[in-house]
């Protein structure tokens, strides 16, 4: 008897050990650009986003990316226009203006995406009555938003994860702000891991330039978990700093700019086109304590549009020679070898990334519990490490000579 309760002691205490080790799982979800509306010159056309949305219905353009969205924690798309029913404000300094009437915000509704990252170079289209209205319409719909001081929680249990949207302009007035806030939210115990969301980079080029790679990898050594990147219209590489991922640049999505998709030739007969698009997911771990465990990413390789070379606005996974030639694109960004795509999943898994103690430590968890947040809501009408060059440590305010771009960022031509 007194062999049998020894054991059942130890069996107790080992259960117990492994409930203290407990892992925790964030999932989140991130697609490129999203124009989710028209140029009021264009509106009325046949081929026009606004004319597919009202004869195609609300629930076209993510028709097929449903359960993906619905089985995370949290999806995060790049709005790259404004929601407002006013064009009275509209911005016509500006070369290309894109908006979408105020009920077009069903769009996201009507399938489980939970935020929208505002900090691009279009939100400013309709001036500061567009970017009032675009707010004060996603959260009348429940959707949530980031922008650069407005950071977005995802909360699952004990674990709150800060999501913070930056593009070139914001970036350039608050530099210092956003170094120290990255530092500050680890080490205050504000949030237990930090994903940068930057709108950055050179258009219409398949490599991502010196200030991306420079901005992701000073990030991550303040503290960043993971960085997404967009904003050159077409997909860039993977690269692995600190054990953290960066995604250069995921490409378009939804993306209604354009009617027509756009390929541009790079240095010499090599084409870059913004057909091949990117999502991506990664599961951030943490022990029971909240503390930051690792994490591990996946790419799913899409094409926008299943009319080529018309764009009818409606982004699809993509497997054989299709899901071969977006990962192509991807690898050539990559400085390694990125793992087989998997036609089962339709999806390329990276390796696990353990946490290294590099990153600035985190706080010890804070022993009052967080709020949880509810279920995801139902849909409404790693590679092998490769150690970069010394990480240069960016100038207190960047300029336009530094990014690669010209001090007004840079706008998607229409058409091809």
């Amino acid at each position: 008897m007194k062999m049998r309760a020894l054991i059942l002691a130890m069996l107790l205490m080992l259960f117990c050990m492994g409930c203290a080790r407990a892992d925790q799982t964030v999932t989140l979800t991130f697609t490129g650009d999203c124009t989710l509306g028209s140029e009021e010159y264009l509106r009325s056309r046949e081929t026009s986003f606004d004319s597919f949305a009202y004869a195609q219905g609300y629930d076209y353009f993510f028709k097929h990316f449903k359960e993906l969205f619905e089985e995370d924690d949290a999806t995060v798309i790049n709005l790259e226009c404004v929601f407002s029913d006013h064009r009275g404000d509209e911005n016509k300094t500006k070369t290309y203006r894109f908006r979408g009437p105020t009920d077009f915000v069903n769009i996201i509704t009507a399938y489980s995406i939970e935020a929208a990252v505002l900090a691009n170079n279009h939100i400013n289209d309709y001036s500061r009555t567009g970017l009032e209205d675009t707010k004060a319409t996603l959260e009348a719909a429940g959707v949530a938003w980031a922008r650069l001081k407005q950071i977005y929680y995802v909360e699952k249990g004990n674990v709150r994860i800060a999501v913070i949207s930056v593009d070139q302009t914001t970036l350039n007035t608050n530099y210092q702000w956003l170094n120290k806030e990255i530092t500050r939210l680890k080490t205050s115990g504000e949030a237990n891991a930090v994903v940068m969301v930057y709108h950055g980079g050179t258009e219409y080029d398949p490599k991502h330039n010196a200030s991306q790679a420079k901005f992701a990898r000073n990030w991550i050594k303040l503290g960043a978990d993971l960085v997404i990147m967009h904003h050159p219209h077409v997909v860039q590489g993977i690269e692995i700093s600190r054990n953290r991922t960066i995604c250069y640049s995921l490409g378009n999505f939804v993306f209604g700019g354009n009617s027509e998709i756009r390929s541009e030739p790079w240095r010499g007969d090599r084409m870059a086109t913004s057909l091949y698009a990117c999502v991506a997911r990664a599961e951030l771990h943490f022990d029971d304590s909240g503390v930051y465990t690792g994490q591990q990413v996946f790419l799913y390789p899409v094409f926008i549009s299943s009319d080529a070379p018309h764009n009818n606005y409606q982004p699809y996974p993509v497997s054989g020679e299709d899901a071969a030639a977006v990962l192509e694109a991807i690898q050539f960004d990559t400085p390694f070898a990125l793992p087989a795509f998997n036609e089962e999943t339709g999806r390329v898994t990276m390796d696990f990334l353990p946490a290294e103690e590099e990153n600035p430590p985190t706080a010890t968890p804070r022993p009052t519990q967080r709020r949880t947040t509810t279920r995801k809501p139902s849909a409404t009408p790693a590679p092998q490490k490769t150690e970069p060059a010394p990480e240069p440590v960016p100038d207190p305010k960047p300029t336009a000579a530094e990014t690669g771009s010209p001090a007004a960022p840079q706008e998607p031509e229409p058409g091809e």
